[in-house]
């Protein structure tokens, strides 16, 4: 495998937490549930580490290289030239790199898109961007703004995180704290530091620091914690997403030791929740001076304690709502970063979870991401982009 991502964060974690979610799709036995396919797409990547799609009705899929390129693939092929090369910026290291791209809910207008990364100066940056007017490949350098640029004080630790926008505009983006082997910060816990956070931010501005804050947003009253601030009380929140139907949103956060934990926040909870880093680690007291009583905190809905089966970091992805594989709707996918592991779940309707562990997928998965389709796909370390599809049930499973 090749040298940054293999020696990535997820060496060090010994655990990998079990997904789950809520959903109306079909609760099948452990006989009947579908079984996931992982169809290479694409080859010959340079680190892909994330995948999204623009939303404009164009079909592409825009792949992200943590070494500091997005590519663009269509019509059944990779483009020769990259939709944007930031390599210049970019540093790229085992716990730096590019992470993330985002595309305005009006991009089809605006042409405006979103990138997260690490910079060579030691700082994480969130920064916009446009596409060309003439050439929708391609991106136009020279129209960057740069909305949020954070001094990482912590040189070697991860500085990772994701962005979506919600179904109400804004930009949610979750930022790493920091914490790496040995050294935790207490970032995710100070409301004056924007590090171990989901920030939620309006980016309609167009002075700097060309975003706003939504006037709903949960601490602006609050002089203890800064007005951007959603959700506080992460560790490395890298990884999650948005089910396109419910709109619940599902958080995997890779633990400290030896926890990894998985929340999910549906729009009848309460905002501005504590999700319990570093006082706790899953549902476990971690770092627990100064903190407050543990009703304070926010626990995850499902974790795993720790084994003993080298399994190394949660890969969260996606509520499946696509059409081509019926059998898989609504469940939520994800997989495990080193072991060849991918884990379907779904709700018994009884308020619990059906989890399934389906072994010999490939390895190395970096992240899932969606098609304007709602359709799946997986990045992988090996330089790969998979479809992610589902053959039938057994006969005899409803769906």
């Amino acid at each position: 495998m090749k040298k940054y991502y293999t020696n990535f964060l997820f060496r060090r974690f010994r655990v990998f937490i079990l997904c789950c979610f809520f959903s109306s799709g079909v609760v099948y036995t452990a006989k009947t549930q579908p079984q996931l396919t992982f169809t290479p797409l694409i080859q010959n990547l340079n680190l892909p580490v994330n995948v999204k799609n623009a939303g404009d009705s164009s079909g592409r899929l825009f792949i992200v290289e943590q070494t500091g390129k997005i590519k663009i693939y269509k019509n059944g092929a990779v483009q020769p030239t990259p939709f944007i090369d930031l390599t210049s910026l970019v540093a790229v290291g085992e716990y730096k790199g590019l992470w993330s791209i985002a595309f305005a809910p009006d991009y089809k207008k605006s042409r405006q898109f979103f990138v997260y990364y690490h910079d060579k100066g030691n700082n994480t940056i969130l920064a916009r961007y446009q596409a060309s007017k003439t050439n929708p490949d391609s991106a136009v350098l020279s129209s960057r703004v740069e909305l949020l640029s954070l001094k990482d004080t912590v040189t070697n630790g991860p500085h990772l995180g994701e962005m979506h926008f919600g179904k109400d505009g804004y930009l949610y983006i979750t930022i790493n704290d920091g914490s790496y082997l040995g050294n935790t910060t207490k970032f995710a816990q100070d409301g004056q530091s924007l590090f171990g956070k989901m920030l939620r931010l309006n980016i309609k501005a167009t002075v700097a620091p060309y975003y706003s804050i939504p006037p709903d947003n949960p601490f602006i009253n609050d002089s203890t914690v800064r007005d951007e601030i959603w959700l506080l009380g992460f560790r490395n929140a890298w990884r999650w997403s948005f089910d396109r139907t419910t709109l619940n949103m599902w958080i995997a956060d890779d633990g400290g030791e030896q926890w990894d934990e998985v929340s999910v926040r549906t729009r009848k909870q309460p905002v501005g929740a504590n999700m319990g880093w570093p006082c706790y680690e899953g549902t476990q007291p971690f770092l627990t001076k100064g903190c407050k009583d543990s009703s304070t905190y926010t626990f995850p809905i499902f974790i795993n304690p720790p084994d003993t089966t080298g399994a190394q970091a949660i890969i969260g992805g996606y509520v499946y709502r696509g059409k081509a594989y019926r059998p898989l709707k609504g469940y939520y996918v994800c997989a495990d970063y080193v072991q060849n592991k991918a884990w379907k779940i779904i709700t018994n309707g009884a308020g619990g979870w059906n989890i399934f562990e389906q072994i010999n997928i490939p390895a190395g998965i970096t992240s899932f991401g969606e098609g304007e389709d709602a359709e799946l796909y997986a990045t992988s370390s090996s330089g790969i982009v998979y479809k992610v599809g589902a053959v039938n049930p057994v006969a005899g499973s409803k769906n």
